[in-house]
Formats: structure tokens, C-alpha cells, sequence
């Protein structure tokens, strides 16, 4: 039998303490030098920990602040094989989400944007970029890119969802996308926005949605905290 790693047991020892009413939901943990001497490990160890935790969506980390045990254990879900919209995601895990940060502008794209939407190098797309908070602070990070023929609605406000704006004003439903996960590197600027707690990464998305009829639509870039997105496939064999 495998033998449990040391962040493992430290893991198990403070849900020990946790269940025996050590700890109250809400409240925020004592130094990671403070729980590192308690448990009897090293202060690396239980920043491996922490990680578990965060992972198992018992614990989250505020910037600047510390780390709180959520008041209920809560990880906003996905089966990546159903297609929603952000909004959708998360509210459909119970998070009240708070005002976004979002700007916009009107430019060249990548050259991938461009294969995608088998655009010539001087089209210009509308370019959106939102970050989404909650009140665990920063969630999500995004930028997305719209042929400037859907945008003229927007150019005024814009909606919570892409998604819906598409269905309602222009009659166009996102019906497919083709979903890249990746991790994103260090020195990306759309993963900086996300001011992650330390200790914490992020997913990145890559996805090119399509219309019912196989037409290219829009293409996003969502960059999400690993501690709070869960996502699942189901897989089958041959």
C-alpha cells in the first residue's frame, strides 16, 4: 500500500481538528507559521496543505488578506460536455456574482483569432475583456473576440452574457465550441489579472464557438482560479 504524503496527513489532521469545532466556518486560519507548529510539520508541508484543501473547496484565499474556511464547502462545477455560458456556470453553483470590470475596444486580433474567423490581416473585431468577482474576490478573467457585424449593440452596454446578447439580439444561438484546457504560464497577462492567492493557479479555456450552422461566431480566452472551478467529463470506452 502507498504511504499517505506528509501534506496528505496534515490535510487529515486539521479536518480532525476542523470536525471537533477548532475551527468555525467563516473564520480565517491563523498564520501558515502558527498552523505549520501545530500540526507538527514543516511550513512547506502545509502550504501543500493548503493547496488540498483549497482543491476540495473547503478553503478559500483573499488577496492581501488571508485564507477563510467557507461558510458551506462550495467549488463552482461543470461537466465539460455541456456548453453554458459564464454566468451560467456560476450561478447555477449558488455564487452571487458581484459587478464586473470590463472594457472594450475595437482592433486587430491574433493571428489564431484570425484563422479561426478566416479573417483578412486587416479586419478589426470587437474586443471584450471582463473580470468577474465575487465575494471571494477576482474569479475569472476573460477576453473575447466578436465580429464587429454582432457588436454595434454593445458598444453602448454590455450584457452580463455573450450568449444570451447573441440570442436576444442578433437571433443567434451558440450551439458548439471547440474548448482548449491548458495551464496558463506564469508570465501571462490575463493570468495576472486574476491576482491569485498564493498557492493557487488557474485553468485557461481556449474556445471557438460556433452558430448552429458551423459558422465561426466567437472566440474566447476565460482564464479561471483552479480552487474554485471543478470540471468533469464523462469518458467511454470503445
Amino acid at each position: 500500500m502507498q504511504e499517505k504524503s506528509s501534506a496528505l496527513r496534515a490535510k487529515e489532521a486539521f479536518l480532525a481538528l476542523y470536525q471537533a469545532g477548532e475551527f468555525e466556518p467563516g473564520s480565517k486560519l491563523p498564520s501558515e507559521v502558527h498552523m505549520a507548529e501545530r500540526l507538527g510539520v514543516s511550513r512547506e508541508t502545509w502550504r501543500k496543505a493548503l493547496s488540498l484543501l483549497r482543491s476540495d473547496g473547503l478553503l478559500m484565499s483573499k488577496h492581501g488578506s488571508g485564507t477563510y474556511l467557507l461558510e458551506q464547502p462550495r467549488r463552482i462545477a461543470n461537466d465539460l460536455s455541456q456548453l453554458q455560458s459564464m454566468s451560467k456556470m456560476i450561478a447555477a453553483a449558488g455564487i452571487r456574482e458581484k459587478d464586473s470590470n470590463v472594457t472594450s475596444s475595437v482592433g486587430e486580433v491574433p493571428a489564431d483569432v484570425r484563422r479561426f474567423f478566416e479573417a483578412p490581416h486587416e479586419e478589426t473585431f470587437f474586443i471584450l475583456q471582463r473580470i468577474r468577482h465575487a465575494d471571494c474576490g477576482i474569479i475569472s478573467a476573460s477576453l473575447s473576440y466578436l465580429p464587429l457585424k454582432y457588436a454595434q449593440g454593445l458598444m453602448e452596454h454590455i450584457p452580463p452574457s455573450l450568449f444570451a446578447y447573441l440570442e436576444k439580439v442578433h437571433g443567434i444561438r451558440i450551439s458548439r465550441a471547440l474548448t482548449e484546457l491548458f495551464i496558463p504560464p506564469q508570465d501571462d497577462p490575463l493570468r495576472a489579472l486574476l491576482q491569485l492567492p498564493e498557492g493557487c493557479d488557474a485553468f485557461g479555456f481556449r474556445q471557438y464557438h460556433y452558430d448552429s450552422r458551423g459558422n465561426p461566431l466567437l472566440y474566447s480566452l476565460d482564464y479561471l482560479r483552479s480552487d474554485l472551478f471543478h470540471f468533469t467529463i464523462m469518458r467511454t470506452r470503445p
